[in-house]
């Protein structure tokens, strides 16, 4: 009998901790359900439901939230000192900032100064800035208003019209002098602002020559090369003592050659070569006016673009323009033209090497290719190819132990976090997440990152430990997920699954409900008119566009596309990668004339998202077999040369 109920009671341990769990459970679904319904209640009106579910909550950790969205409707009604409370009560939350900032700019609407200013919290915009002016003029504080004006005043841009008021009591006090008035007129000038420009060269004293100046600036703005060779010309009589005429010519001349260059680098430089001749200007001068004509030229590979640049330092295009012509001295001399730091960074120092090796220094060459080997990157990766060496992938489990993580997880702020997302309250989730990503320390960062990952939520685990410069733990940054659609779909379409995961992981960070500001949508990212155009060919057709939103379904159109482009270019994966950010018809145009490495022709892609875009894709393939235990293929074989475009 005792050893039945020593075996019951031990029974009954084992059971307890699940049993706490399944009742610690259902007593958070019952809460959620509660919280939804006194949401529904608030957002339709429905007050006594609001109240009803709202008391059944507890300590549910978005309870304080229902009480941000009552109150950010009521706040000409609600007792200023339980606003200040709630605010204090929930600073580590998303919604006490907002609830601040709209309770601000009640308060400046009903003019009530002395509260706006108790409450203000810096940073904030120019709007409420110039609102926080107002209620210092209006509280007896107008000379620290005088004091604090001119910052908002001396831009280039149209201000908020809350500035309007305290702009003019600045002037009223004599305080807004005509030197102030052009410093403005310049600046809007320079940001071609031009409507601004024309009201402000009313307001000053010599309002005939400030008419003449930004009109003359107009047509420098609009054609360039005209009013070019008409330099130098006279510049407007009448200008006040206080603005330089040469130094405004000169300013015009640097606007008017980088418009210029835009449309003719060729007519850039000869009307430069002319006019550094007629003026003298500083070497910073010369050097951004240089670099303005000489870098557009490489970006459309003119084969003047080293003899434009000069010996002009500190350019990385100067560098790029070097590589497109493999002209080896040049390019290390343009290296060693960049700033020091610079010149360190894994990209520079492997095309240091590149140069040195295609000189037939290999000594020099290889010993920079060991020191790069042993990082982990697209230029570390390239590295390891040259000495035929295995990639050093450098992972570094993040360690923390169970009482970390559960304290972690019990602070009311990762609780909310934890229960929008669990909710889909994907936008709350997103703003509580990146109120988070900025206020939190290093180590929380992990932490978080830690639990997102294993809540599922990749995206956001892979921005965390970015903002960390967290980047050794491969398992978070680099999950395997949707693999076997990813299989299934390289099977498909013969492309390689670690590839597609390559390509997944740079266009959404693995968010299947991803959309970008242009209308791409999911895992990886399908604008709705090549969705629809790929799923005709393949003959899926689309019912509806949310199917994008289904990982399987947007992984079967993304391969397939990526499967069009690659056979539309060359059967390059480096083209074919390109061409999935940038299109197919941009790919097309920087085609080189001849024959090019892919590392030269990637690093030469002229938009500095396709570029990045590109070289993380190829090594995230790398990284991805390595994740998924299989073999490595290599970057060189994943990027052979890119051929010129056919006749």
């Amino acid at each position: 009998m005792v050893f039945l109920n020593n075996l019951l009671l031990s029974s009954l341990l084992i059971l307890l901790p699940i049993l706490t769990h399944a009742a610690d459970n259902q007593a958070l679904e019952q809460q959620r359900t509660q919280f939804q319904q006194a949401l529904n209640g608030l957002q339709n009106g429905k007050l006594t439901q609001y109240y009803t579910h709202k008391k059944q909550l507890g300590h549910y950790p978005l309870k304080n939230y229902l009480e941000y969205r009552y109150l950010r409707t009521r706040l000409n009604t609600v007792n200023p000192d339980s606003l200040t409370r709630f605010i204090k009560q929930n600073r580590h939350s998303f919604y006490a900032d907002r609830l601040r900032n709209v309770w601000l700019d009640r308060l400046a609407k009903n003019k009530q100064w002395s509260h706006y200013l108790k409450h203000y919290q810096a940073p904030q915009n120019a709007a409420r800035q110039c609102a926080r002016l107002a209620a210092l003029i209006n509280t007896g504080k107008q000379q620290q208003a005088l004091k604090e004006t001119p910052a908002l005043w001396l831009t280039g841009q149209s201000q908020h019209k809350n500035c309007d008021a305290p702009f003019r009591f600045f002037e009223s006090k004599g305080k807004l002098t005509d030197k102030l008035r052009w410093q403005r007129l310049q600046l809007a000038m320079e940001q071609h602002q031009f409507p601004l420009a024309n009201y402000l060269a009313k307001s000053v004293k010599h309002t005939a020559a400030a008419k003449k100046l930004v009109a003359r600036w107009q047509r420098m703005h609009q054609k360039p090369l005209g009013q070019l060779q008409l330099m130098p010309s006279q510049t407007p009589k009448g200008l006040p003592k206080f603005i330089s005429a040469k130094t405004i010519d000169k300013k015009l001349i640097e606007v008017g050659l980088t418009r210029l260059a835009r449309r003719s680098t060729e007519h850039a430089f000869v009307q430069w070569q002319r006019l550094k001749q007629r003026y003298t200007f500083s070497q910073t001068q010369r050097h951004t006016i240089q670099a303005a004509i000489a870098t557009r030229a490489a970006l459309n590979r003119q084969d003047k673009t080293l003899l434009f640049y000069g010996d002009t330092p500190h350019q990385h295009w100067r560098v790029r323009a070097s590589l497109w012509q493999q002209d080896w001295p040049a390019t290390q001399k343009a290296i060693r033209s960049l700033h020091i730091e610079e010149q360190q960074t894994t990209r520079w120092q492997y095309w240091l090497a590149r140069s040195y090796a295609a000189q037939g220094q290999q000594n020099k060459a290889d010993k920079i290719y060991h020191k790069l080997m042993l990082q982990r990157d697209y230029y570390s990766f390239l590295s390891a190819d040259k000495l035929g060496k295995s990639y050093q992938m450098n992972h570094r489990s993040l360690a923390f132990n169970k009482e970390q993580l559960t304290a972690f997880s019990n602070r009311i702020e990762i609780q909310q976090l934890r229960e929008f997302y669990a909710l889909s309250m994907h936008t709350e989730a997103r703003q509580q997440a990146y109120y988070l990503n900025q206020a939190l320390p290093k180590c929380d960062l992990e932490i978080l990152a830690t639990l997102t990952h294993r809540w599922g939520w990749h995206n956001q685990t892979i921005a965390l430990l970015g903002k960390a410069k967290s980047w050794d733990d491969l398992n978070l940054r680099f999950p395997v997920v949707y693999e076997k659609n990813m299989i299934q779909a390289g099977n498909q379409t013969k492309l390689d699954p670690s590839w597609l995961l390559g390509v997944a992981r740079q266009e959404s960070a693995f968010n299947v409900k991803a959309r970008s500001r242009v209308g791409a949508r999911g895992l990886m990212q399908l604008m709705p008119k090549t969705a629809r155009s790929i799923a005709r060919r393949i003959k899926a057709p689309l019912k509806n566009m949310s199917e994008l939103l289904n990982p399987k379904r947007n992984i079967q159109l993304g391969s397939a596309y990526l499967r069009q482009v690659y056979d539309g270019n060359q059967k390059n994966p480096v083209l074919a990668t390109a061409s999935y950010n940038a299109g197919p018809h941009r790919v097309a145009r920087w085609l080189p004339k001849k024959t090019l490495p892919a590392d030269i022709w990637i690093e030469n892609i002229p938009f500095n998202e396709t570029r990045k875009y590109t070289a993380n894709v190829i090594s995230y393939a790398a990284i991805f077999d390595h994740q998924r235990k299989q073999k490595i293929t290599p970057l060189g074989k994943r990027m052979p040369a890119v051929h010129p475009k056919k006749p």
